[in-house]
């Protein structure tokens, strides 16, 4: 009896952690372009974040040829007493794979996506973080690994 649940038990434990594990071992890092951004109140700054995609993978750009696709999305949470533009995402590149009888639009490497911050002349002075979701697919020529929505974290220090 006791076996038996012995076995249950690390069954279970590896049946759980299997897609943590999976999700953890990303092929793509993601990093603001800087360790913080300044920006005046009333003024505005240019913010970039940097994907660094694993060499052999790829992910699908913001606007892939192909319905069935996930597109590459990065969307921000609101800051009262700031707007942001649009992002700026990079020129795709379109590239053929044996898995598809067309090409598909991808990003590869380092990618950066951009966009513009504006402080309100009310905004408060001090350090804010500009918090949002990234989501993704990598793929390589062969397999395409399970989507994710990655946290992001972009530091805004405001001042006079």
């Amino acid at each position: 009896m006791k076996f038996s649940r012995l076995l249950f038990l690390l069954s279970a434990i590896v049946c759980f952690s299997a897609p943590a594990m999976a999700q953890s071992s990303s092929v793509v890092k993601v990093r603001p372009g800087e360790s913080s951004y300044t920006v005046k109140q009333g003024a505005s700054a240019k913010l970039e974040l940097v994907l660094d995609i694993d060499d052999g993978y790829h992910i699908n750009s913001n606007r892939p040829n192909d319905k069935n696709l996930i597109a590459t999305a990065l969307k921000f949470d609101r800051v009262k007493g700031l707007t942001l533009s649009p992002v700026a995402y990079p020129k795709a590149k379109m590239q053929k794979f044996e898995f598809s009888e067309k090409p598909l639009s991808v990003f590869e490497g380092r990618t950066p996506l951009r966009l513009t911050a504006r402080a309100l002349p009310t905004l408060t002075a001090g350090s804010q973080v500009l918090k949002g979701k990234l989501t993704i697919q990598a793929c390589n020529n062969q397999v395409c690994l399970r989507p994710q929505t990655v946290d992001v974290a972009i530091p805004i220090e405001v001042v006079k």
